[in-house]
Parts: C-alpha cells; sequence; structure tokens
C-alpha cells in the first residue's frame, strides 16, 4: 500500500506527493517517528507543535505522529 507522510505545522504543511510503498502499517509507524524524531532535533525550522500525518492513496488520514522539539 502506498501511503504520504505530510508534514503539518502552524505556518506552512509540507505534503508528501510522492509517498512509498509499505506492506504493513506498523512499518509505516515506525518510518513516522522516525521522521518526528529527526524533525525535532533539526535547528532549521519551527516545528513546535506540528506532526507528522500518515495517509493512503485515498486521502485518509491514517495516524499521526507528533514532532517533540528538542530543547
Amino acid at each position: 500500500m502506498r501511503l504520504f507522510f505530510d508534514i503539518i505545522n502552524k505556518e506552512s504543511p509540507s505534503y508528501d506527493f510522492h509517498g512509498c510503498d509499505f506492506g504493513r502499517t506498523e512499518d509505516a509507524a515506525q518510518t513516522a517517528q522516525l521522521i518526528a524524531a529527526g524533525l525535532g532535533c533539526s535547528e532549521t525550522a519551527d516545528l513546535d507543535g506540528a506532526q507528522v500525518q500518515v495517509s493512503n492513496a485515498a486521502g485518509e488520514r491514517l495516524f499521526s505522529v507528533p514532532i517533540l522539539v528538542a530543547a
């Protein structure tokens, strides 16, 4: 199944227009957690309160993972 990982924040969302293929939802959840962790350590963007939203090809949101910004 093709899933999409959008970064949603207050100011300007960043949409994934390509997506990635996954055999299991659990693998997509792990990928979303890794994306969120990496972005939380980034100093290049204001991501306070942002999240990684995972959607399927029909545009249905399956789950989201908060981006926890490191202090």
